[in-house]
Order: structure tokens, then C-alpha cells, then sequence
């Protein structure tokens, strides 16, 4: 009974930011100024999301936030397994040159200077969706924790297979990867992550407003904020320029589809994370 007394408290203790968050982005941006954050705030506002949801730009940030993610973590998730696999099974040739050729990158790079000029001078990917999806395509670290995953499966499954007459690629889709659920949802979880988080790809290759991701048209936005806060008023009358709650809608914005995505793989994550990363 303590047990499940103190789990409910820390659920109720971690809760207490998120509750926060929300209440802040539809506070008065004057009363945050006066009074600073508060569970019961004196003045309630929707400014911050007036601000936010003003221009169609947004919406179509959105798309491209959400068409990114879902290519770039579908490609990741199929080019990764197959390395992985590549890297895991006894009888590929070269599998140790491989996996070494993928390791390295994980301690040495060429630095960004190179790595942009090979980006828009020869993939010329300049101002290109693509530019937001190959550029993470694979990650090693993710390639290793698959590799271990699959290393730890039965042998057996794949002899008797073989012995059945299977093809490769037929062991791998019909065997390999229904026993891998949990290793590819916590992979399938990083990828969807690091895309739908990142906003360093579009300062560096977009110019487009069109090809925006919503991560940094928000960026944009708050450096708006930030320059206007510091000019003057918003609106009409004393209404100052919501900085602070744009900030928590912000987050509140960003945050939604990975809040609906996450219940699905939880159950996953845990069992997937742990085999990968201890079993060699």
C-alpha cells in the first residue's frame, strides 16, 4: 500500500511541470510579468496561440514537420534493420569491415564545413525536402542496438529456415522482424524524435518558407517575439507582446503528436532498450 502511495505521489510530483506549462500559455502576459508563474494565474489570455496560429505558415510548418517525420523514420527504421542485420549474421562476408566502417563516424567527423559542401555541392540537396530527411537517415549508435537485438534471437529460428529453403530476404521479413517489435518501436521512437525535434537541417539547407519545419518557423517566431518585446507594445492599448506564455504554447504545440505517438510504444521501449544495449 506505501508502494503504490509513493508511485502516486511521483506521478502527481512529475505532472506538476506539464500542468504548469499549460496554465502559463493562456496567462496574461502582464500578470506573468507582475506576479511571475502561477497555478492561479490573475488574467487569462489566448494571445500566445492568437500569435502562433496568425499565419497559414504554420499549418503547412506543420505538414512538413509531420511528412518528414513519417518518411524519415519509415527509410531510417528499413535502411537501419538491414545493416543491422547485415552485421549481425555469422555468414556475411565482410560483416566485421562493416560494422567497423559504421563505427567510426560515432568517434570521428569530418566537421561541418565538409560536411555541408558535400551536402550542397555534390547531393546537391540545397533547399530540398530531402535535405531534412538524408542527412539523418542512419545512425550508428541505433545500428548497434539493433544488431545486438537481433544477435540475441534464436539461431536456431534462422538454420531451420534455411533448412526449409528460405531466402534471406524472406528470414528476414517473415522471421527476423515480427520477433523484433520491441527493438524496432524504440528505434522507430528515436528516429520520430531526433526528425520532428530537429531544426538545425532547415537553418543550414532551407531557404524556402514553404519547406519550413514547425520547430524552426517556431524558432522564427520567437525570434520575433523576442525583437518586438523589446520595441514596444502588441496590440492595442497596454497588452504587452506574449513572450513568456508564446514560449509554453510553444511547447504545447511542438510536443502534441509525440504526447498521441508515445502510449504506443511504451510498452516496448523499455524490453527494446535493455536487450539491444546488453546483449553483444
Amino acid at each position: 500500500m506505501l508502494f503504490h502511495i509513493i508511485i502516486f505521489a511521483f506521478c502527481i510530483f512529475t505532472t506538476i511541470p506539464f500542468i504548469l506549462t499549460i496554465i502559463v500559455s493562456v496567462t496574461n502576459e502582464n500578470s506573468i510579468v507582475k506576479h511571475g508563474y502561477r497555478f492561479f494565474p490573475e488574467a487569462f489570455s489566448l494571445d500566445a496561440y492568437r500569435l502562433i496560429f496568425s499565419s497559414s505558415e504554420i499549418y503547412n510548418a506543420y505538414t512538413i514537420s509531420i511528412v518528414v517525420t513519417v518518411l524519415g523514420t519509415a527509410l531510417s527504421l528499413l535502411i537501419t534493420a538491414l545493416l543491422a542485420y547485415a552485421i549481425a549474421v555469422q555468414k556475411v562476408k565482410y560483416r566485421n569491415a562493416i560494422a567497423l566502417l559504421v563505427f567510426i563516424p560515432m568517434i570521428f567527423n569530418a566537421g561541418l564545413v565538409p560536411w555541408y559542401i558535400f551536402i550542397t555541392k555534390y547531393l546537391h540537396l540545397k533547399d530540398s525536402i530531402l535535405a531534412l530527411i538524408l542527412p539523418m537517415l542512419v545512425s550508428p549508435f541505433n545500428v548497434f542496438l539493433v544488431r545486438n537485438y537481433f544477435k540475441s534471437l534464436p539461431p536456431a529460428l534462422i538454420e531451420s529456415a534455411e533448412m526449409e529453403g528460405a531466402s534471406p530476404p524472406y528470414i528476414f521479413a517473415k522471421i527476423i522482424l515480427p520477433l523484433s517489435a520491441p527493438i524496432t518501436a524504440t528505434i522507430a521512437l528515436f528516429y520520430a524524435l531526433a526528425y520532428w525535434n530537429d531544426w538545425n537541417l532547415a537553418l543550414w539547407l532551407i531557404d524556402s518558407r514553404e519547406l519550413y519545419p514547425l520547430q524552426f518557423m517556431l524558432f522564427k517566431i520567437q525570434s520575433m517575439i523576442n525583437y518586438m518585446s523589446s520595441g514596444g507594445n502588441f496590440g492595442v492599448g497596454s497588452s504587452t507582446m506574449p513572450s513568456d506564455s508564446a514560449q509554453m504554447a510553444m511547447v504545447l504545440v511542438t510536443i502534441g503528436p509525440i504526447v498521441l505517438v508515445y502510449p504506443f510504444v511504451q510498452k516496448y521501449f523499455i524490453k527494446g532498450i535493455m536487450i539491444g544495449a546488453v546483449k553483444g
